[in-house]
């Protein structure tokens, strides 16, 4: 197991297209954080279709925290009515059907199919009057807000987003250190990067999708035995996503579209655990590699944010961006991303204000 520090993030998983491999590419990750640098990770699954938390939990065992009441959204929604209710880490279970290198390490937050309803009662529970979009800025600060309190428990937490624009998509960006987007190798998968793009520039007021991004992950490419038609796809993909670097920047390997990655999130009901390497078949080693990539990235970012932010305090500000990719918007070693702050009228709630929980 290798010895890796990795800054504490809150990363999503997002793109507002469907299909993308947003669920596969985060259980990927995850898994291999835990497996190979040994870190605490939580994933919080906001998606309605419940993808990660039937692969991780199996969907009897979802069944009975569908009802049960232990979701994600039924946990924000009971919070929003009590502040007295615990914070999300009272709900975060071990997954029965993660790899078992994994086990005691990775931790989850399930989703439930029902959350585009709750979502509705979540708003009603804000609202004051007939102020919607008040209401949903309210409510996603403070969701943003009790996803990084899950800092204090964790190392990593990761997010699998919704496709499209959600109540929960919003609270991610807004919770978010940084972004990985998976793409398909098509120009409409990568043409919702740029609604993505333009929902970060109109919610973060402090940074933008340069800032955030970890990088892009293609995923579903089409080897078909080396022909020809494979190697244009390639190229085309890459000579496409290399006239945007480098805020568009690729982690690598490309993911193939295969039986093992495509059952990864689709796991039999084996009541034993299967290792990495059985569950990932022969991409367990791209796996590996994307990860790689994919911590590389983070201490890049990390470390020149603590630059940029160094450069700041001696009043160099200026020329930081321009000497620094990803500069922009940092924050101090250590210290949270910092939540756009929502008018006085707005101010985080008592049931969202942080308390003190043992250190992991």
């Amino acid at each position: 197991m290798a010895s890796f520090e990795l800054p504490r993030w809150v990363v999503s998983v997002i793109n507002f297209k469907g299909g993308t491999g947003k669920s596969t590419v985060a259980i990927g990750i995850a898994e291999c954080l835990c497996h190979i640098y040994g870190k605490r990770v939580v994933v919080i699954d906001c998606d309605f279709q419940c993808s990660a938390s039937l692969a991780l939990m199996g969907r009897r065992a979802l069944g009975g925290l569908i009802e049960r009441e232990r979701t994600l959204d039924h946990h924000i929604l009971k919070r929003f009515r009590s502040a007295s209710t615990p914070a999300l880490d009272a709900i975060a279970v071990k997954p029965e059907r993660c790899v078992f290198e994994a086990d005691g390490l990775i931790h989850l937050l399930p989703s439930n199919p029902s959350m585009p309803r709750i979502e509705r009662q979540i708003l009603a529970a804000v609202i004051e009057g007939s102020d919607i979009e008040r209401a949903y800025v309210q409510a996603s600060v403070e969701i943003a807000a009790l996803v990084r309190g899950l800092l204090d428990d964790f190392d990593i937490v990761l997010i699998d987003c919704p496709p499209g624009l959600t109540l929960f998509s919003e609270a991610a960006i807004l919770a978010s250190d940084g972004i990985v987007v998976p793409t398909l190798p098509n120009d409409l998968s990568l043409a919702a990067v740029d609604h993505l793009k333009a929902e970060i520039a109109r919610v973060r007021t402090d940074v933008g999708f340069a800032d955030l991004l970890i990088g892009t992950v293609i995923s579903k490419v089409r080897h078909r035995n080396a022909t020809a038609h494979h190697v244009y796809q390639t190229q085309a993909i890459e000579k496409l996503l290399d006239r945007a670097a480098p805020s568009f920047r690729i982690l690598r390997p490309y993911l193939p579209y295969c039986r093992e990655l495509e059952a990864a999130s689709w796991r039999d009901d084996d009541p034993d655990r299967l290792s990495f390497a059985t569950v990932y078949g022969e991409a367990a080693e791209r796996i590996r590699q994307l990860t790689a990539d994919f911590v590389a990235s983070c201490h890049r970012i990390d470390d020149a944010r603590n630059v940029a932010a160094r450069a700041r305090a001696l009043g160099y500000a200026s020329a930081v961006p321009c000497a620094l990719p990803h500069a922009a918007g940092g924050s101090q070693p250590g210290a949270p991303t910092i939540l756009p702050q929502p008018p006085t009228k707005w101010a985080l709630s008592e049931r969202t204000k942080p308390t003190k929980r043992k250190s992991a």
